[in-house]
């Protein structure tokens, strides 16, 4: 692989960087939104350095070629074109434009199902004394459901010891995920601290629903199930729905 080979796959590699930042929100597939400006910044400079390298080689192809030049020891230049010196990368080192090219043809998509169904849920990360009281100033018109993130009712059913969640109609969303048990199917989120690589599952159990499509997503209002004992003991929380609606998939997938 010659320069120029090399100079294409920097240019390919920054444009794919800055066409999944700049043009589109496909970054958010695989890292949280405060990425996109070191993501877009990492794609200029790959492109500029793609740019030069193309450059410097063309311009070197134009300088007169010492080998044409009399006296100059044909042998010898020979010998170091056949030893290895002067020549680039094997022909497999082609193979590296493959990857490049794949972000452009077919886009890899955002965790969901597959991934979910394989993870263990358990403790949410955040801290339980981050939330607010449920006081019914915070929860405000007790007829209308309460919009949360999927993260803060796994922590909240799985900490708050007064149960104020209890009771309270509350709005969720997020995709379906089968039971590999058999019993319901879960409404989950995948929740990522820098990357895709650290997602974790918060999801909730459905028992009286049936099972929507795989993968699909969901808005769903209802109320937690209050379960009997130890709330920090349950494995998966249980969510009773008066109400759902399919949604489009959100820009962000990730809580």
């Amino acid at each position: 692989m010659n320069r120029i080979a090399q100079g294409i796959v920097l240019v390919l590699l920054g444009a794919a960087a800055l066409s999944c930042t700049v043009v589109s929100d496909l970054y958010l597939n695989y890292v949280q939104s405060a990425f996109r400006p070191f993501l877009a910044a990492a794609g200029v400079v790959l492109l500029v350095l793609g740019v030069v390298a193309i450059a410097v080689d063309l311009r070197s192809a134009r300088t007169p070629d010492p080998a044409a030049e009399p006296g100059h020891d044909h042998a010898g230049h020979a010998a170091a074109g056949h030893d290895g010196h002067g020549h680039g990368a094997p022909r497999v080192a082609w193979l590296l434009l493959l990857p490049v090219i794949a972000v452009f043809v077919v886009s890899p998509p955002a965790l969901g199902a597959y991934t979910a169904s394989g993870a263990a849920s358990g403790p949410p990360r955040e801290s339980a004394a981050s939330l607010d009281d449920l006081d019914e100033e915070e929860w405000g018109d007790p007829s209308r459901p309460r919009e949360m993130e999927l993260q803060e009712f796994v922590m909240r059913a799985w900490t708050d010891q007064e149960r104020t969640m209890a009771g309270r109609t509350v709005r969720l969303t997020g995709f379906v995920v089968p039971n590999p048990e058999g019993e319901g199917w879960y409404l989950a989120r995948l929740q990522m601290a820098c990357c895709a690589a650290d997602a974790i599952v918060n999801r909730v159990l459905i028992t009286d629903e049936p099972e929507p499509p795989k993968d699909s997503w969901w808005r769903v209002d209802g109320t937690w199930v209050e379960p009997e004992g130890d709330i920090q003991a349950i494995r998966d929380h249980r969510f009773s729905v008066s109400e759902m609606v399919e949604v489009e998939n959100p820009p962000d997938p990730y809580e």
